[in-house]
């Protein structure tokens, strides 16, 4: 009973923080064009994210609890590898920088299974090559797609006819896009709590989806407002058609990979995605040179490695003892 007393708020502290960086990626595109409001937002990304996180989750808890590492972890185990997600997700939150809850969890995973000598190195490679051959083709996806219809020139001119015509039925399509984004969140990112929280606890897995996935929603209200602001105004201000590209891109690649069974970093994604548009509009060299760019894939490298480490030297501190 007093395990579970700290367990449960710990998976729900992560679980929140994790949700607001969800949130940041998956709504960017309608809070970046100023589309809906914060509150109705979050609301439709909770919905979205329980209902992702039914179907199709559960592919995804099942690689993190069982291909990871063979080793039989423990209560011990998933009480460190909660903690050292609960840190660095707080601490990214903390620098405004949207972490992959994907990747610190692998991380997390990682270093127990390094304390035991029982890694699966083969499905790390696996889980790092896709993630990266995912964000750089949402970057080069969108950079192709982008320069199709910028800047307005005689070639185009008709879609940007179209476009105004008809450009209250394409707020509605953008907001389709986001849900279909906060759907994906769920088909993914859930899974990282639900994981540790099942090896801790003996929870039935579906059980544990449905009692953490509404935490993403409660996060997204508490914190997720400025790590939003952070994505959708700081690296390049996005208009409604870039909206709808960015939030197509990601979200599809990150539900092939979940029904791959493969964790992914949404945040990459979203923001290789948004550097493509901005590679369009202010040219690669400036895009590169903004010191938000730079903390991010700073933050991106640092903290998995981070985390990796302090789940490690928790197993060797706690389990040693």
């Amino acid at each position: 009973m007093i395990i579970a007393a700290v367990i449960i708020p710990l998976s729900a502290f992560l679980a929140m923080n994790m949700g607001a960086s969800g949130f940041s990626v998956s709504f960017t595109p309608s809070y970046g064009s100023n589309i809906l409001k914060r509150n109705r937002a979050v609301l439709l990304y909770a919905l979205c994210v329980l209902l992702g996180s039914v179907l199709v989750g559960p592919r995804v808890g099942d690689t993190l609890m069982k291909k990871i590492t063979s080793y039989p972890l423990n209560l011990s185990s998933g009480i460190i590898i909660l903690s050292s997600c609960a840190m660095t997700m707080l601490l990214s939150n903390l620098l405004r920088v949207p972490q992959s809850t994907s990747f610190v969890t692998v991380a997390s995973f990682v270093g127990a299974g390094f304390y035991h000598g029982d890694v699966h190195w083969l499905v790390i490679l696996k889980i790092v090559f896709f993630a990266s051959f995912f964000s750089l083709s949402s970057f080069f996806l969108t950079i192709l797609i982008k320069r199709k219809i910028y800047p307005p020139h005689q070639g185009n001119i008709r879609f940007y006819e179209k476009f105004f015509i008809h450009r209250a039925k394409f707020k509605k399509f953008i907001v389709l896009h986001d849900l279909y984004a906060g759907f994906a969140i769920g088909t993914n990112n859930v899974a990282n709590v639900v994981a540790p929280l099942v090896i801790s606890l003996a929870f039935h897995p579906l059980l544990a989806f449905l009692f953490i996935s509404p935490l993403f929603g409660i996060g997204a209200l508490l914190f997720g407002e400025k790590m939003i602001q952070s994505v959708s105004k700081d690296i390049v201000p996005i208009g409604e058609f870039s909206a709808s590209i960015v939030s197509l891109i990601t979200a599809t690649f990150v539900i092939i990979a979940s029904l791959l069974g493969l964790p992914t970093p949404y945040v990459q994604f979203t923001t290789f995605s948004l550097i493509g548009i901005s590679c369009i509009k202010d040219g690669f060299r400036c895009t590169m040179e903004k010191p938000i760019v730079k903390r991010f894939v700073s933050v991106w490298i640092i903290v998995p490695l981070f985390t990796a480490f302090s789940s490690y030297m928790l197993h060797l501190l706690f389990l040693n003892g």
